[in-house]
């Protein structure tokens, strides 16, 4: 059995290919507070971005009010990284055969659930889709439903097995720190208010975008952490394309992720909607490994200053791509 925790928009989406799928029982965790939502919602519904394309609707999933994980085989983590610990603490002692699956953005996420259950098999779900929620168990995916998983273990590979999920195998937390690396830009979007065919396109944001990579995979090989880019060609070919002026970066995405023309990254959502960001665990991430290793990490630093100024600002001051590149020269 299949515990989904958290029904944002990872949470939906995911919940709701696992039901297509129909190989593995599947429940929803669901809080007190959210009963008389959830009781009200007859259908889990994600839509697709893609023009012509049915939506993906199927019944909700059986809910549980507790955390118990008596049966239960997968505990998959689908909430933002505030409420991880205390949904960990709650988890209490974890069984032997149970597995906790992490589809945090980042390796902040990995780290705390080794801390807190170090005996309990930990397995990361890099999401390599771009999704908005849109109502209780309503989603919109905005690319094509892709996933890593950083585990060898076949039943749970095999879960989404024709549900339209792709799910490819990964090699431990390489992908986890290879997606965190792409991740990057989710606030060079959000600053700029763009979207991620601006980021790719337009010549300050790519600039922006490649400086703060070089910072951060420069971090990274000095400290000896392997990472996988979730793409097919090396860091130092992707530097090239960003770096130039060709538009095949955006091409490559559209062809190989499905990016539509409109989709942004979710901290663009959540400083439109006055939400927590992940800056903390994404870029913020590069700056603590900057401080353990005593390695500056300016451009990366300065981004996360940024963001700290507009989190949470009913009416944020976005700034034009020029002036994001002009505030990131050192």
């Amino acid at each position: 059995m299949i515990l989904i925790i958290g029904a944002g928009a990872v949470g939906t989406i995911v919940t709701a290919h696992l039901l297509t799928a129909a190989r593995e029982p599947v429940r929803l965790y669901v809080r007190d507070k959210d009963r008389a939502t959830m009781q009200a919602v007859g259908q889990l519904r994600v839509d697709q971005a893609t023009p012509g394309q049915a939506a993906l609707v199927v019944a909700p999933p059986e809910p549980v009010y507790q955390l118990s994980l008596q049966d239960v085989d997968y505990v998959l983590l689908a909430v933002k990284f505030p409420q991880l610990a205390g949904v960990l603490d709650a988890l209490g002692p974890i069984p032997e055969h149970c597995t906790l699956i992490s589809t945090l953005n980042g390796v902040r996420a990995l780290r705390l659930i080794r801390e807190r259950h170090p005996q309990a098999r930990v397995a990361p779900m890099t999401i390599m889709f771009n999704g908005q929620l849109l109502g209780p168990l309503h989603a919109q995916i905005t690319t094509r439903p892709q996933l890593l998983i950083g585990s060898d273990d076949r039943r749970l590979l095999a879960a989404f097995k024709g549900s339209g999920m792709r799910v490819s195998r990964a090699q431990g937390d390489a992908s986890a720190w290879g997606k965190l690396l792409i991740n990057l830009a989710n606030p060079i979007c959000a600053l700029t208010h763009t979207t991620f065919r601006d980021l790719l396109t337009q010549p300050d944001l790519r600039a922006v975008y490649v400086a703060v990579l070089d910072e951060a995979t420069r971090l990274l090989t000095r400290a000896g952490i392997d990472y996988q880019l979730p793409m097919p060609i090396p860091y130092t070919l992707y530097r090239h394309l960003l770096a130039g002026s060709t538009r095949l970066p955006w091409w490559f995405a559209r062809a190989r992720n499905g990016l539509q023309d409109g989709a942004y990254p979710s901290m663009v959502a959540d400083i439109e909607s006055d939400r927590p960001t992940e800056i903390g665990e994404l870029n913020g991430e590069i700056v603590r490994l900057g401080e353990t290793h005593q390695l500056a990490t300016p451009v990366n630093r300065d981004i996360v200053a940024l963001i700290r100024e507009i989190e949470g600002q009913a009416a944020p001051h976005y700034l034009s791509p020029a002036e994001l590149r002009a505030r990131l020269r050192h």
